[in-house]
Protein backbone atom coordinates (compact mmCIF):
# COMPACT_ATOMS: atom_id res chain seq x y z
CA UNK A 1 0.00 0.00 0.00
CA UNK A 2 1.43 3.37 -0.97
CA UNK A 3 1.51 6.54 1.10
CA UNK A 4 -1.32 8.27 -0.78
CA UNK A 5 -4.08 5.82 0.01
CA UNK A 6 -5.52 3.76 2.83
CA UNK A 7 -7.73 0.71 2.79
CA UNK A 8 -11.11 0.95 4.48
CA UNK A 9 -13.50 -1.97 4.10
CA UNK A 10 -11.43 -3.30 1.18
CA UNK A 11 -11.80 0.01 -0.70
CA UNK A 12 -8.73 2.08 -1.46
CA UNK A 13 -9.32 5.72 -0.58
CA UNK A 14 -7.08 8.73 -1.00
CA UNK A 15 -5.81 10.42 2.14
CA UNK A 16 -7.61 13.73 1.77
CA UNK A 17 -9.63 15.94 4.17
CA UNK A 18 -12.84 15.16 2.23
CA UNK A 19 -14.96 13.08 4.62
CA UNK A 20 -18.61 12.16 4.24
CA UNK A 21 -19.83 15.28 6.06
CA UNK A 22 -17.85 17.62 3.82
CA UNK A 23 -19.09 15.74 0.77
CA UNK A 24 -22.69 16.17 1.95
CA UNK A 25 -22.21 19.90 2.60
CA UNK A 26 -20.67 20.30 -0.85
CA UNK A 27 -23.59 18.46 -2.49
CA UNK A 28 -26.12 20.56 -0.58
CA UNK A 29 -24.40 23.79 -1.61
CA UNK A 30 -24.37 22.69 -5.25
CA UNK A 31 -28.04 21.70 -5.03
CA UNK A 32 -28.95 25.07 -3.53
CA UNK A 33 -27.13 26.88 -6.36
CA UNK A 34 -28.93 24.72 -8.90
CA UNK A 35 -32.35 25.32 -7.37
CA UNK A 36 -31.77 29.06 -7.15
CA UNK A 37 -31.18 28.95 -10.88
CA UNK A 38 -34.17 26.69 -11.52
CA UNK A 39 -36.73 28.54 -9.42
CA UNK A 40 -35.53 32.14 -9.10
CA UNK A 41 -33.60 32.94 -12.29
CA UNK A 42 -35.14 33.44 -15.72
CA UNK A 43 -33.96 31.00 -18.39
CA UNK A 44 -32.77 33.86 -20.62
CA UNK A 45 -30.56 35.31 -17.87
CA UNK A 46 -26.82 34.95 -18.69
CA UNK A 47 -26.14 33.23 -15.35
CA UNK A 48 -28.91 30.66 -15.78
CA UNK A 49 -27.02 28.09 -17.84
CA UNK A 50 -23.76 28.21 -15.79
CA UNK A 51 -25.74 27.82 -12.56
CA UNK A 52 -27.71 24.85 -13.87
CA UNK A 53 -24.55 23.28 -15.27
CA UNK A 54 -22.81 23.48 -11.89
CA UNK A 55 -25.92 22.00 -10.32
CA UNK A 56 -25.58 18.80 -12.33
CA UNK A 57 -22.90 17.61 -9.91
CA UNK A 58 -25.25 17.37 -6.92
CA UNK A 59 -27.43 14.38 -7.78
CA UNK A 60 -24.65 11.84 -8.56
CA UNK A 61 -23.01 12.76 -5.24
CA UNK A 62 -26.26 11.98 -3.42
CA UNK A 63 -26.51 8.67 -5.29
CA UNK A 64 -22.93 7.88 -4.31
CA UNK A 65 -23.71 8.70 -0.67
CA UNK A 66 -26.82 6.50 -0.68
CA UNK A 67 -24.69 3.58 -1.89
CA UNK A 68 -22.15 4.33 0.86
CA UNK A 69 -24.94 4.57 3.42
CA UNK A 70 -26.29 1.18 2.32
CA UNK A 71 -22.89 -0.30 3.11
CA UNK A 72 -22.57 1.23 6.57
CA UNK A 73 -26.15 1.35 7.88
CA UNK A 74 -27.15 -0.90 10.76
CA UNK A 75 -30.74 -1.14 9.58
CA UNK A 76 -31.81 -0.88 5.97
CA UNK A 77 -35.55 -0.77 6.82
CA UNK A 78 -34.97 2.21 9.15
CA UNK A 79 -32.80 3.89 6.52
CA UNK A 80 -35.53 3.46 3.90
CA UNK A 81 -38.12 4.66 6.42
CA UNK A 82 -36.22 7.92 6.93
CA UNK A 83 -36.10 8.50 3.18
CA UNK A 84 -39.84 7.89 2.83
CA UNK A 85 -40.58 10.18 5.78
CA UNK A 86 -38.66 13.08 4.26
CA UNK A 87 -40.05 12.30 0.81
CA UNK A 88 -43.52 12.91 2.23
CA UNK A 89 -42.39 15.97 4.22
CA UNK A 90 -40.77 17.44 1.10
CA UNK A 91 -43.81 16.92 -1.15
CA UNK A 92 -45.66 20.20 -0.36
CA UNK A 93 -42.69 22.59 -0.81
CA UNK A 94 -41.45 20.66 -3.86
CA UNK A 95 -44.81 21.10 -5.55
CA UNK A 96 -45.34 24.69 -4.46
CA UNK A 97 -41.93 25.83 -5.70
CA UNK A 98 -42.82 24.26 -9.07
CA UNK A 99 -46.00 26.34 -9.17
CA UNK A 100 -48.27 23.35 -8.53
CA UNK A 101 -50.78 22.59 -5.76
CA UNK A 102 -49.57 21.00 -2.52
CA UNK A 103 -49.57 17.63 -4.24
CA UNK A 104 -49.22 16.87 -7.92
CA UNK A 105 -48.48 13.47 -9.54
CA UNK A 106 -46.36 15.38 -12.06
CA UNK A 107 -43.85 16.47 -9.39
CA UNK A 108 -42.40 13.60 -7.38
CA UNK A 109 -39.35 14.72 -5.43
CA UNK A 110 -35.90 13.16 -5.42
CA UNK A 111 -36.29 11.52 -2.00
CA UNK A 112 -38.62 8.99 -3.64
CA UNK A 113 -35.91 8.23 -6.20
CA UNK A 114 -33.31 7.76 -3.47
CA UNK A 115 -35.71 5.50 -1.57
CA UNK A 116 -36.34 3.33 -4.63
CA UNK A 117 -32.60 3.06 -5.26
CA UNK A 118 -32.01 1.95 -1.68
CA UNK A 119 -34.99 -0.42 -1.89
CA UNK A 120 -33.47 -1.93 -5.04
CA UNK A 121 -30.29 -2.68 -3.08
CA UNK A 122 -32.25 -4.14 -0.16
CA UNK A 123 -34.32 -6.31 -2.50
CA UNK A 124 -31.22 -8.22 -3.59
CA UNK A 125 -29.48 -8.32 -0.20
CA UNK A 126 -31.20 -8.08 3.18
CA UNK A 127 -34.77 -8.89 2.17
CA UNK A 128 -34.19 -12.28 0.47
CA UNK A 129 -31.72 -13.17 3.21
CA UNK A 130 -34.36 -12.50 5.87
CA UNK A 131 -36.94 -14.54 3.91
CA UNK A 132 -34.57 -17.47 3.49
CA UNK A 133 -33.76 -17.42 7.21
CA UNK A 134 -37.45 -17.24 8.05
CA UNK A 135 -38.04 -20.50 6.20
CA UNK A 136 -34.90 -22.14 7.55
CA UNK A 137 -32.91 -21.94 4.30
CA UNK A 138 -29.73 -20.79 6.01
CA UNK A 139 -27.47 -22.05 3.26
CA UNK A 140 -29.27 -19.93 0.69
CA UNK A 141 -29.32 -16.99 3.11
CA UNK A 142 -25.52 -17.02 3.20
CA UNK A 143 -25.25 -17.09 -0.60
CA UNK A 144 -25.04 -13.61 -2.14
CA UNK A 145 -25.79 -15.07 -5.56
CA UNK A 146 -28.94 -16.80 -4.36
CA UNK A 147 -30.15 -13.65 -2.59
CA UNK A 148 -29.47 -11.50 -5.65
CA UNK A 149 -31.24 -13.93 -7.97
CA UNK A 150 -34.26 -14.21 -5.68
CA UNK A 151 -34.54 -10.45 -5.30
CA UNK A 152 -33.94 -9.54 -8.93
CA UNK A 153 -37.67 -9.23 -9.86
CA UNK A 154 -38.28 -6.87 -6.95
CA UNK A 155 -35.16 -4.90 -7.86
CA UNK A 156 -36.50 -4.52 -11.40
CA UNK A 157 -39.85 -3.42 -9.95
CA UNK A 158 -38.11 -0.63 -8.00
CA UNK A 159 -36.45 0.50 -11.23
CA UNK A 160 -39.71 0.49 -13.18
CA UNK A 161 -41.63 2.18 -10.35
CA UNK A 162 -39.30 5.18 -10.62
CA UNK A 163 -40.07 5.26 -14.35
CA UNK A 164 -43.84 4.92 -13.93
CA UNK A 165 -44.04 7.47 -11.10
CA UNK A 166 -41.78 9.87 -13.04
CA UNK A 167 -39.82 10.68 -9.90
CA UNK A 168 -37.11 13.31 -10.09
CA UNK A 169 -34.35 11.66 -12.19
CA UNK A 170 -36.51 8.54 -12.37
CA UNK A 171 -35.02 5.18 -13.28
CA UNK A 172 -31.73 6.89 -14.12
CA UNK A 173 -31.28 7.64 -10.43
CA UNK A 174 -32.10 4.09 -9.35
CA UNK A 175 -29.62 2.70 -11.87
CA UNK A 176 -26.93 5.15 -10.69
CA UNK A 177 -27.35 4.08 -7.05
CA UNK A 178 -27.12 0.42 -8.03
CA UNK A 179 -23.96 1.09 -10.04
CA UNK A 180 -22.24 2.86 -7.14
CA UNK A 181 -23.23 0.07 -4.76
CA UNK A 182 -22.38 -2.88 -7.01
CA UNK A 183 -19.01 -1.40 -8.04
CA UNK A 184 -18.16 0.17 -4.69
CA UNK A 185 -14.81 -1.65 -4.50
CA UNK A 186 -13.92 -0.49 -8.00
CA UNK A 187 -14.39 3.32 -8.03
CA UNK A 188 -13.00 3.92 -11.52
CA UNK A 189 -15.22 1.21 -13.01
CA UNK A 190 -18.19 2.68 -11.12
CA UNK A 191 -17.66 6.16 -12.53
CA UNK A 192 -17.03 4.89 -16.05
CA UNK A 193 -20.29 2.95 -15.82
CA UNK A 194 -22.08 6.01 -14.50
CA UNK A 195 -20.67 8.10 -17.37
CA UNK A 196 -21.95 5.53 -19.87
CA UNK A 197 -25.35 5.53 -18.15
CA UNK A 198 -25.51 9.33 -18.31
CA UNK A 199 -24.62 9.41 -22.01
CA UNK A 200 -27.28 6.80 -22.80
CA UNK A 201 -29.99 8.55 -20.79
CA UNK A 202 -29.19 12.16 -21.62
CA UNK A 203 -27.07 12.09 -24.76
CA UNK A 204 -29.62 10.22 -26.87
CA UNK A 205 -33.37 10.00 -27.29
CA UNK A 206 -35.66 7.77 -29.33
CA UNK A 207 -37.28 9.88 -32.03
CA UNK A 208 -40.69 8.69 -33.26
CA UNK A 209 -43.42 10.31 -35.35
CA UNK A 210 -45.85 12.21 -33.15
CA UNK A 211 -49.39 13.44 -33.57
CA UNK A 212 -50.34 15.83 -36.39
CA UNK A 213 -47.04 15.30 -38.16
CA UNK A 214 -44.91 16.27 -35.17
CA UNK A 215 -42.05 14.43 -33.53
CA UNK A 216 -41.99 12.74 -30.13
CA UNK A 217 -38.83 12.04 -28.12
CA UNK A 218 -38.69 9.16 -25.69
CA UNK A 219 -36.05 8.36 -23.09
CA UNK A 220 -33.58 5.62 -23.97
CA UNK A 221 -34.36 2.84 -21.49
CA UNK A 222 -35.15 -0.86 -21.59
CA UNK A 223 -38.91 -0.33 -21.59
CA UNK A 224 -38.88 2.14 -24.50
CA UNK A 225 -36.35 0.09 -26.46
CA UNK A 226 -38.57 -3.01 -26.22
CA UNK A 227 -41.83 -1.21 -26.95
CA UNK A 228 -40.70 1.24 -29.63
CA UNK A 229 -38.20 -0.19 -32.10
CA UNK A 230 -40.06 -3.49 -32.74
CA UNK A 231 -43.34 -1.68 -33.47
CA UNK A 232 -42.39 1.74 -34.89
CA UNK A 233 -40.35 1.33 -38.11
CA UNK A 234 -39.62 5.07 -38.30
CA UNK A 235 -38.06 5.15 -34.81
CA UNK A 236 -34.42 6.22 -34.64
CA UNK A 237 -31.86 7.34 -32.09
CA UNK A 238 -31.51 11.09 -31.86
CA UNK A 239 -28.30 12.60 -30.47
CA UNK A 240 -28.89 15.55 -28.19
CA UNK A 241 -26.36 17.10 -25.82
CA UNK A 242 -27.74 18.20 -22.45
CA UNK A 243 -26.20 19.89 -19.44
CA UNK A 244 -26.90 16.69 -17.48
CA UNK A 245 -23.83 15.21 -19.18
CA UNK A 246 -21.74 17.42 -16.87
CA UNK A 247 -22.90 15.18 -14.01
CA UNK A 248 -19.92 12.93 -14.70
CA UNK A 249 -17.66 15.65 -13.24
CA UNK A 250 -18.99 14.66 -9.81
CA UNK A 251 -16.37 11.91 -9.86
CA UNK A 252 -13.77 14.50 -8.77
CA UNK A 253 -15.12 15.21 -5.24
CA UNK A 254 -16.26 11.60 -4.82
CA UNK A 255 -12.86 10.19 -5.74
CA UNK A 256 -11.33 12.54 -3.16
CA UNK A 257 -13.64 11.12 -0.47
CA UNK A 258 -11.54 9.48 2.27
CA UNK A 259 -14.18 7.05 3.53
CA UNK A 260 -14.44 8.62 6.98
CA UNK A 261 -17.51 10.08 8.68
CA UNK A 262 -16.10 13.43 9.73
CA UNK A 263 -16.80 15.96 12.43
CA UNK A 264 -20.61 15.64 12.71
CA UNK A 265 -21.41 12.55 14.75
CA UNK A 266 -24.24 11.37 16.89
CA UNK A 267 -27.58 9.66 16.44
CA UNK A 268 -29.47 12.68 15.09
CA UNK A 269 -26.77 14.43 13.06
CA UNK A 270 -28.02 12.69 9.90
CA UNK A 271 -31.34 14.53 10.17
CA UNK A 272 -29.58 17.84 9.54
CA UNK A 273 -28.85 16.74 5.98
CA UNK A 274 -32.32 15.28 5.44
CA UNK A 275 -34.03 18.42 6.74
CA UNK A 276 -32.05 20.71 4.46
CA UNK A 277 -34.00 19.55 1.41
CA UNK A 278 -37.55 20.54 2.47
CA UNK A 279 -36.33 23.61 4.40
CA UNK A 280 -34.48 25.10 1.44
CA UNK A 281 -37.48 24.42 -0.82
CA UNK A 282 -39.78 26.26 1.61
CA UNK A 283 -37.32 29.18 1.62
CA UNK A 284 -37.18 29.31 -2.18
CA UNK A 285 -40.99 29.26 -2.38
CA UNK A 286 -41.21 32.16 0.09
CA UNK A 287 -38.69 34.13 -1.98
CA UNK A 288 -40.79 33.39 -5.07
CA UNK A 289 -43.85 34.85 -3.33
CA UNK A 290 -41.93 37.92 -2.17
CA UNK A 291 -40.39 38.62 -5.59
CA UNK A 292 -43.41 37.72 -7.67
Amino acid sequence: MNDTAERLDDVVRLKTPINVNLLKFFAMAIMLIDHIGAFLVQSDDPVYRPIRTIGRLAFPIFCFLIAEGAHYTRSMPKYMGRLVLFAVISTPPYNLVHGSPWYSPDNINVFFTLFLGLAAIYSITGLPKAVFEKFGKFRLAKSRGACALAGLPLCALCYMTAYWMKTDYGEYGVAAILIFWLLRKYPFAAWLSFAALTVVFYGYFIEVPGLAGGVEYRRVNLYNLLTTFPFVPEARLYSYSQTQLYAVLAFVPCMLYNGKKGFLKGKYSKYLFYAFYPVHLWCLWIVQLMTG
